[in-house]
């Protein structure tokens, strides 16, 4: 009987030495999956961290682009008006010349043609005089 004991706790040893050594395996294994996984887990933050960045950086760049786009269009409207304006002056001018065809007039009316000639060149001439003064300044320095 005490045989038989000695045989049961000798056989209760061997599997409680099986049954930790099968523990220990299992916690190892279980610890090693959790570091793995922490380690995946922080390379997923990292790549959200990285991708959420670039996504920051995309919408800074698209909003950046309509506001450049919206500048664009206003400068666009402002210099298709003044072309605008600037045509229909060219058209104006072009319509007071084809009324006033000054080769027919300077042969029918020479004298009112140089009386309009020599005015234009007293007004030329004076405003150059006046752009060319030296003394234009001193009168403004010594105020």
């Amino acid at each position: 009987m005490q045989l038989m004991g000695f045989k049961l706790s000798i056989g209760l040893g061997i599997a409680l030495v099986l049954l930790t050594t099968g523990f220990k395996f299992y916690y190892d294994k279980s610890e090693a999956e959790k570091t793995a996984m922490t380690v995946q887990l922080q390379g997923a933050i990292d790549n959200q961290q990285r991708l959420e960045n670039a996504l920051n950086t995309q919408n800074e760049k698209i909003e950046k682009a309509v506001e450049d786009k919206k500048t664009s269009d206003a400068r666009i409207e402002l210099l298709t008006i003044a072309n605008n304006q600037a045509t229909a002056r060219i058209e104006e001018l072009r319509g007071k010349f084809a009324r006033h065809d000054l080769d027919m007039l300077s042969l029918r009316k020479p004298g009112l043609i140089e009386k309009v000639v020599n005015r234009g060149t007293v007004a030329v001439f004076k405003e150059l005089e006046d752009l060319t003064n030296p003394d234009q300044f001193d009168a403004e320095t010594e105020g």
